[in-house]
């Protein structure tokens, strides 16, 4: 009977799907393999990714920092708590790069609480989802990790896409893809994408006649055709008489005649032809007889003013005056005082300034 009893109960814990046996977290990933293999093997991860979440992936695919490999990554696996080594990662260095890395202490927000953040993004949508695939990695140009999170349904197609950060849980952005009944009349998948830059608000009830189509031109696809708003479609007036260059555009104004303006008062002086009159070479008018006509006669002032005469004075020849025939005023003999005596052979008086020596 005791038999019969383990019997079962093995069966029964082999019919258990292995999925529900352990499912780890990311962050629990990152600590199985920090536990087997050191602190280091996880201490900058370049990206985690795990595939056919119920809710959590049965597997984690961790990429991990390490300066030992020869193409500096290296790859392990986690599954049912325990971690393998998968080598040396070759997907991405030398051809492709990854976007950066970060560590296990920057994930504020973990598997569990991001598959409940799309959970309730998909729950706005009115979006029905079988599974998750999760990919977390750093955004580019930053140290700031976040989640991608693809809702895959039963026939293994993605329908909706969320991006949200791995530290405050932030939606980024959403993608929705309908192929129910509210896809579009052609057959295509109708997209709504958060990030659009003419994306309408997201309605349950949204329907292919929403969309603005037109008829395509010929050997033109058939499919929706983007048009642009009535608001921003340019407008040109229509051509009137007179206008010039591109249809629709006025012809510039005619630039106006410059006229001076009458001045008030004055009346508008009338021209004669002038009369030719020789003039002298100082500019006086040579009568027809050919002789100079006397100048006109001075007027009197009414106060007369005596002109005193003008004095002439040589000129030197060296152009400066000689001392020697004319003292100045201030050598000249006072009359207040008595006369100097010159005794006879002394040469003249001492007060004379002798003539400046020649030179030879």
């Amino acid at each position: 009977m005791k038999l019969i009893t383990r019997i079962s109960l093995l069966v029964a814990i082999a019919t258990i799907p292995l999925s529900s046996q352990a499912q780890n977290s990311a962050r629990e990933a990152l600590g199985i393999i920090s536990t087997q293999y050191g602190p280091n093997a996880s201490q900058w991860i370049a990206e985690i990714s795990g595939s056919g979440g119920v809710p959590q992936p049965f597997e984690w695919d961790v990429v991990a920092f390490d300066d030992r490999a020869p193409r500096l990554l290296y790859r392990f696996r986690t599954a049912g708590g325990r971690a393998s080594d998968l080598g040396v990662d070759r997907q991405f260095y030398p051809e492709y790069a990854p976007a950066g890395y970060f560590s296990a202490n920057q994930i504020g927000v973990d598997s569990v609480a991001a598959f409940t953040i799309a959970e309730g993004e998909a729950r706005k949508a009115k979006m029905a989802f079988d599974s998750c695939n999760y990919l977390l990695r750093v955004r580019d140009f930053s140290t700031e990790p976040f989640w991608r999170l693809d809702l895959v349904d039963v026939r293994r197609a993605i329908v909706g896409r969320i991006y949200l950060s791995a530290n405050s849980g932030a939606v980024y952005r959403t993608i929705w893809i309908y192929r129910d009944q509210r896809a579009r009349p052609d057959g295509e998948p109708l997209i709504i994408d958060s990030s659009a830059p003419t994306q309408r608000s997201l309605t349950t009830g949204i329907t292919g006649g929403d969309i603005p189509a037109r008829t395509p031109s010929p050997g033109e696809s058939p499919g929706i055709v983007q048009t642009v708003p009535p608001a921003m479609a340019p407008s040109f007036p229509a051509p009137e008489q007179g206008d010039t260059g591109i249809t629709g555009a006025p012809a510039p104004p005619a630039t106006p005649q410059m006229t001076s303006p009458s001045i008030s008062g004055i009346p508008p002086a009338t021209s004669s032809p002038q009369v030719f009159r020789p003039v002298d070479p100082n500019g006086r008018v040579i009568d027809s007889a050919g002789s100079i006509p006397d100048p006109p006669a001075i007027t009197s002032p009414s106060t007369t003013t005596a002109i005193p005469p003008a004095t002439t004075q040589t000129t030197p020849r060296s152009g400066m005056a000689d001392l020697r025939d004319e003292p100045a005023a201030s050598t000249r003999s006072d009359p207040t005082k008595p006369p100097i005596e010159v005794p006879a052979g002394t040469g003249g008086s001492s007060e004379r300034i002798p003539p400046p020596p020649i030179p030879r």
